[in-house]
């Protein structure tokens, strides 16, 4: 670990100009450049400022400078090592508004749970990555569960409320927020019809925790019809990990594989009414594989 203040640092002091961080951006994203295109990529800077800074780049091993060209003489720009690395700070720093500026802050993640230890726990090791929010019973986490609610990670037998009870006042009343139960009571084969985005089997781990957490999140991103199809793969996928294959053989589980197909079926032909092309690269696909009709009698008698 350096003793240098970072804000004495040579890094600060090239990226806190106008045109240095531009010229990293410009180069960054579009390769080599020659002094005639960073000037037009970099609108407003004068021929004398723009030398200038690119000698000071070049001091600091940021970017090189080669002569591809003598007659007429014509020099190109590229970032060295040195170069993409400062590029990422800037990566990060567009992140941080976005983020803070921008954005919302972190994301928002309602924990609701009777054990005052587990919540404790949960948030300890979130805290650092997400808003959290806590409630003690389900009645509680239902008065919480707005707008402003990312994900949802609800313990599946609280007081007052359950979290299905929770989950299904939910989703009667429109919102649509992820979630997640915890549950610590022996699972059930007809487990593959909770109302539920995830499935968290008691003790989870914090590295579980968070993965479900950010799946659930990158729910909100897809259709309605998709996210309904990647909750029942993954309840149906949870009851077999935990059950075995004998649960395929159950009641529940073949109703639950019948919904999960027609509602897949039906994702499907809407895909292919929004997106008729992909009937055609489905076509190519079965072709390039080997899957062509047989040939006729008469194509047959043909070659013989």
């Amino acid at each position: 670990m350096t003793d240098t203040d970072p804000a004495e640092s040579v890094a600060r002091s090239l990226l806190g100009t106008k045109w240095k961080p531009r010229v990293i951006h410009a180069l960054a994203t579009t390769s080599r450049l020659g002094f005639g295109d960073l000037q037009r990529e970099l609108e407003g800077v004068s021929s004398k400022v723009l030398a200038a800074n690119l000698d000071d780049l070049l001091e600091h091993d940021v970017i090189t400078r080669d002569v591809v060209r003598e007659n007429p003489r014509r020099v190109e720009y590229e970032l060295t090592a040195a170069g993409h690395d400062l590029y990422a700070i800037l990566e990060s720093m567009a992140e941080w508004d976005e983020r803070y500026v921008e954005g919302e802050g972190f994301p928002r993640v309602l924990l609701a749970d009777d054990d005052h230890r587990l919540l404790e726990m949960y948030t300890l090791w979130l805290s650092a990555d997400y808003d959290v929010v806590t409630a003690n019973n389900g009645r509680e986490a239902l008065t919480l569960l707005d707008d402003s609610i990312a994900v949802a990670i609800l313990d599946r037998n609280m007081p007052e409320l359950t979290g299905e009870e929770v989950a299904t006042a939910i989703r009667e009343s429109g919102q649509t927020t992820p979630l997640a139960f915890l549950t610590a009571a022996q699972v059930s084969p007809t487990d593959v019809s909770l109302p539920a985005d995830r499935l968290l089997r008691k003790p989870v781990r914090k590295d579980e925790l968070r993965a479900a957490i950010e799946d659930v999140r990158a729910l909100t991103d897809q259709s309605p019809i998709g996210r309904a199809v990647d909750a029942r793969r993954h309840r149906l996928e949870f009851v077999e990990h935990h059950l075995g294959s004998s649960v395929t053989g159950t009641d529940a589980y073949e109703q639950a594989r019948t919904e999960l197909e027609a509602i897949e079926e039906e994702r499907a032909a809407d895909l292919e009414k929004r997106q008729p092309w992909r009937r055609y690269l489905a076509a190519g696909i079965a072709t390039s594989a080997g899957e062509t009709e047989p040939d006729s009698p008469g194509d047959s008698n043909a070659r013989e």
